[in-house]
């Protein structure tokens, strides 16, 4: 017999009601309540003391990730709190961060230049650019060789080499392709 998460045992009004809450149980109340309110319940169970910063720490890549335009969910001085609480991970790992400036690369309409979500992969940014990737408006290719200081997280689930990036202070060039 497969044994069901610890989560899956609980009501979600118990769920929301609960003083502490394990990362398996917000982690069930995010998916009950979909990807675009992962932001906002991982912020208010972290400053309302619901959750352990461990718990950031393994959800914020995801939850970043899986939101639809997340920085529509927090503004930025949130987001650097969340993910200061976490320290750089991969993949919902603590992760060393790494120690040379990367070369990444983001496909969008001007006006999101200066977004966080990255990638390595120049084909994913092109895909995005052009407006293939996820239905998005024609954009421009952007690039930028972010220090170690300005990334937040590395996150692959999606398979698009994605590098989350404080973008405050950093030079963004269009690129030619």
């Amino acid at each position: 017999m497969t044994k069901m998460p610890q989560a899956a045992h609980h009501d979600y009004g118990q769920l929301l009601r609960a003083d502490k809450l394990t990362t398996d149980e917000l982690d069930y109340l995010i998916g009950h309540e979909g990807r675009n309110a992962g932001p906002s319940l991982l912020a208010d169970a972290y400053s309302e003391d619901k959750i352990t910063a461990e718990t950031v720490t393994a959800l914020i890549g995801g939850i970043w990730s899986g939101a639809e335009y997340p920085d529509r969910h927090l503004d930025r001085d949130t987001w650097r709190w969340l993910f200061d609480v976490a320290g750089f991970t991969i993949d919902g790992e603590p992760a060393e961060r790494p120690t040379e400036p990367i070369l990444l690369w983001r496909g969008t309409v001007p006006e999101r230049r200066t977004d966080w979500s990255w990638t390595t992969d120049r084909t994913i940014a092109e895909g995005y650019a052009n407006g293939t990737a996820a239905r998005r408006p024609t954009g421009r290719l952007h690039v930028v060789l972010a220090p170690p200081e300005a990334l937040l997280a590395a996150n692959n689930g999606r398979s698009e080499a994605e590098y989350v990036v404080d973008t405050r202070g950093l030079t963004i060039t269009e690129a030619q392709w």
